[in-house]
């Protein structure tokens, strides 16, 4: 701190100043409850060539000044500063560290920076810093008016403004403190990249890289990571510490100033689109017929209608992970082997909330109706044909179905896509059965096939028996 001769000006005669503030039960009060408490002694350092101060106290209208001194502690020399401007400074005193200070809250973290940004910081190595860091001290602590003078109280000049600049400077940027989200969401597999103003800020977590003034964040794990931001600027390894004294001005010897901090967290999540592909009609994973479920391909788009990658439904189904948040749409483009193609589009919502989608898509198989109409009788004369029966036998020659006709003659079935083969059952006497008939589903037109019947051709058995008897007329005749 800066040490004055009390004196103050008045009427162009100097008073001494008489004013003692004893405040010794307070300090016995405080060194009880500070069982930790260091006894100091602090002495009148060099003066600083060149440079004089005056202060004015608006309550006492008194001005004192002084060139500018330096405070020291007894032993180690460590500087030390005035935070009680108009109390006298009395060598003699025993000093006591305290944590609680005559000051606010905000004059202890106004004044604390001071010190850590004043003499001694950097390359703030002239004394000319110690004497702008008292008064500026000054200011934060008293009410009063505070100037440089061009000689022993002499003229107001301001030729140190830049250092003044300089540590308010320091200070404030200190004081902004970079602002994050409380929460970030992450989609796994990406980086979650933040830039900020990170000077004298380190950053702790999992799964993070600090560049400059750059996070790059790339945990892959489901789950929610804490990471912690810490703002510090320990040049001096070592704590700023107040004194209190009962009849000499309090002291602060400067040092590291509080750390800032703050945490944030970062949820990463799995994005998830699957396609569950079934059959429209059944509702269930198994194709129909020869038709196949698997091949059907889904183009995805975002909401911008950029494309983003085909889905090829394999085993019943497709998924895609990691995608971002946000809208998407699906459409078929090609349907399974033997399906008709999905018409619709679907509309997909990925929020950090609903993040998983599972989506049941369908198709229809290829299928028409195979309608019979029987017949028999001559071959002029055709009539309808009831109760005979057809199996339906598909290319593993399996029976899926048998049909009869009606008194209609008629016999009706649908066939999903494949291959089939007609084959007649049964007949009525005296008729001939149909050749099997191959059965192809391709297509959705249905088809009508007319089948008929003729009669068994029977020998003429009166001629046959006339040529009998005329053989056993020769045979006869031989003998």
């Amino acid at each position: 701190m800066l040490v004055f001769v009390s004196l103050r000006k008045k009427g162009g005669i100097f008073i001494k100043k008489l004013n003692v503030f004893l405040i010794l039960i307070a300090s016995i009060f405080i060194s009880l409850i500070n069982v930790k408490a260091e006894n100091a002694n602090f002495y009148e350092g060099e003066y600083i060539s060149g440079v004089y101060m005056n202060k004015y106290d608006f309550n006492t209208h008194i001005t004192y000044y002084q060139q500018a001194r330096i405070l020291r502690k007894t032993n180690t020399n460590e500087i030390a500063y005035c935070i009680e401007p108009f109390t006298m400074f009395n060598g003699n005193s025993i000093y006591q560290s305290t944590t609680t200070p005559n000051l606010s809250s905000y004059q202890i973290d106004r004044i604390s920076k001071i010190a850590h940004f004043g003499y001694g910081y950097s390359n703030h190595t002239n004394q000319i810093w110690y004497a702008v860091t008292q008064l500026m001290i000054w200011q934060e602590a008293t009410y009063g008016d505070y100037y440089f003078t061009d000689s022993l109280n002499g003229n107001r000049i301001n030729i140190y403004q830049n250092y003044i600049n300089e540590i308010n400077n320091l200070i404030n940027k200190y004081n902004e403190f970079p602002s994050f989200d409380s929460e970030y969401t992450l989609i796994s597999g990406n980086n979650l990249v933040l830039e900020k103003d990170l000077s004298n800020i380190t950053v702790t977590g999992d799964n993070l890289i600090q560049e400059n003034n750059k996070l790059i964040i790339n945990p892959t794990n489901e789950g929610t990571y804490t990471y912690n931001v810490v703002k510090e600027d320990n040049i001096y390894n070592k704590p700023y510490i107040f004194y209190k004294s009962s009849n000499s001005q309090d002291l602060i010897i400067g040092g590291d100033i509080n750390t800032k901090s703050l945490s944030f967290k970062v949820n990463v999540i799995k994005t998830e689109i699957q396609l569950i592909k079934i059959d429209k009609d059944t509702q269930y994973i198994e194709p129909r017929g020869e038709a196949s479920l698997d091949g059907a391909i889904y183009s995805l788009y975002n909401e911008n209608n950029e494309f983003i990658k085909d889905l090829v439904i394999e085993h019943n189904q497709a998924t895609i992970n990691n995608i971002p948040l946000g809208k998407y749409y699906l459409k078929e483009k090609e349907a399974g082997t033997g399906y008709q193609l999905d018409t619709n589009t679907y509309e997909i919502n990925l929020t950090k909330d609903n993040y998983k989608h599972q989506l049941m898509v369908e198709n229809k198989v290829i299928e028409k109706t195979i309608t019979i109409e029987k017949k028999y009788g001559d071959t002029n004369i055709l009539k309808a044909e009831p109760n005979i029966s057809f199996n339906i036998i598909n290319s593993y020659y399996e029976i899926i179905n048998t049909i009869t006709t009606n008194d209609l003659g008629i016999a009706s079935i649908t066939l999903p896509y494949g291959t089939y083969t007609l084959k007649q059952v049964n007949t009525t006497e005296g008729y001939q059965k149909i050749d099997d008939i191959a059965i192809t589903i391709n297509n959705t037109l249905d088809e009508i096939i007319e089948l008929k019947d003729l009669r068994i051709e029977v020998p003429n058995t009166s001629t046959n028996n006339y040529l009998l008897i005329e053989l056993i007329k020769l045979l006869l005749v031989l003998w």
